[in-house]
């Protein structure tokens, strides 16, 4: 135990930290599979004992998650193999399938707001990239959300070091207890505001057999002599008539 505590120490104060918090937050951002908040809170809490450096903490943090923001990003764009994988899996499928939907109808602020959610933040940007969202806009919404955890990250370390100055290992253990708690409430608010999301539930029985009539009549006549449809904002009439909507 000792040991490990003298390699961390070491660590803390050497000039490699920077480039360690970056390169882990980046790969965090893209596959959410390292501690890369748990570093990031464990390194401002130290900060407030004067060693690492908090504002080279933060940049680090801040430049890191907006790469691998971007990179995430550009890699839903073309499809690519962390999507695949991420559908692959069923925590994965779900959250990148709400991602996708939530970008359509609340784009920038889903990305400010998917970034407190657990694997929010990789569907998001993931999901963003998918649709086609405006790359410029895409930038300048990352540039703020990353910032944004960035300092969440480093703040709830460092509140978590100046509650224990003297014993730094228990405010990072309050640190990270405080993001688990965000996170979890994040979490939960979202699956509440999914389960209640109105157009969900569609017809079944004689009622679903008259909807499915009505849609199958309308869709007849839309597309009589060339007639174009009529692209419907999204979720509408969905109880109604399930499937696609909007043609183009």
């Amino acid at each position: 135990m000792d040991a490990v505590l003298q390699l961390a120490d070491s660590l803390l104060t050497s000039p490699w930290l920077y480039p360690l918090i970056l390169a882990l937050v980046l790969v965090d951002a893209v596959l959410p599979l390292l501690p890369a908040e748990t570093v990031v809170i464990t390194a401002a809490a130290y900060a407030t004992t004067g060693q690492p450096d908090a504002l080279l903490v933060l940049l680090a943090t801040w430049s890191g998650a907006l790469l691998g923001d971007v990179i995430a990003h550009l890699l839903g764009r073309r499809a690519g193999p962390v999507a695949k994988w991420l559908r692959r899996r069923r925590w994965g499928g779900s959250l990148l399938g709400w991602a996708e939907e939530e970008m359509r109808v609340r784009g920038g602020t889903l990305l400010i707001t998917a970034r407190f959610i657990p694997g929010g933040r990789t569907a998001s940007t993931l999901a963003s990239g998918i649709i086609g969202y405006p790359r410029s806009r895409f930038l300048a919404v990352a540039a703020v959300s990353t910032a944004l955890w960035s300092l969440y990250s480093v703040g709830i370390g460092m509140l978590g070091g100046l509650a224990f100055h003297e014993q730094p290992l228990r405010g990072v253990a309050l640190g990270i207890g405080l993001a688990l708690a965000v996170g979890g409430i994040s979490e939960a608010v979202r699956a509440i505001r999914a389960r209640r999301r109105p157009g969900t539930d569609r017809p079944s029985g004689a009622d679903g057999r008259r909807a499915a009539a009505r849609c199958s009549r309308a869709g007849a006549r839309a597309g009589v002599a060339g007639r174009p449809r009529i692209s419907r904002p999204p979720g509408a009439e969905l109880a109604v008539c399930p499937g696609p909507v909007r043609v183009e």
